[in-house]
């Protein structure tokens, strides 16, 4: 199931903005950049690397997962912040929920 519009940063100013003022997470398969914002609904944008998969049809794959991760966990996070989650390797899909679990649970 996709995230609802509400939960997702749309456009590359909402991106920008977050990757100056946010504050950097990395682990090592993602990193996360996160900013407080004035509404109450958290945002997400997800990037995934032509580097690391080339194929579209592979970005668009790991995008659906991690934004299907999200959704699942949506009230575990806290409302009012920005997120922008960056893929830094090519890993298998229960390494990433693993590990975005634990920066939800962690950090946000």
């Amino acid at each position: 199931m996709a995230l609802p519009r509400c939960n997702r940063l749309v456009g590359k100013k909402e991106f920008n903005r977050v990757f100056k003022e946010g504050r950097t997470v990395k682990g090592s398969f993602l990193f996360i950049k996160a900013r407080l914002s004035s509404s109450n609904n958290s945002r997400f944008g997800f990037i995934v690397p032509s580097k690391i998969y080339k194929n579209a049809v592979d970005r668009n794959r790991i995008k659906r997962i991690l934004s299907e991760i999200i959704y699942l966990n949506i009230n575990k996070i806290k409302g009012g912040q920005d997120v922008v989650i960056v893929v830094r390797a090519r890993v298998e899909e229960e390494t990433f929920k693993n590990e975005l679990l634990n920066f939800i649970i962690k950090t946000l």
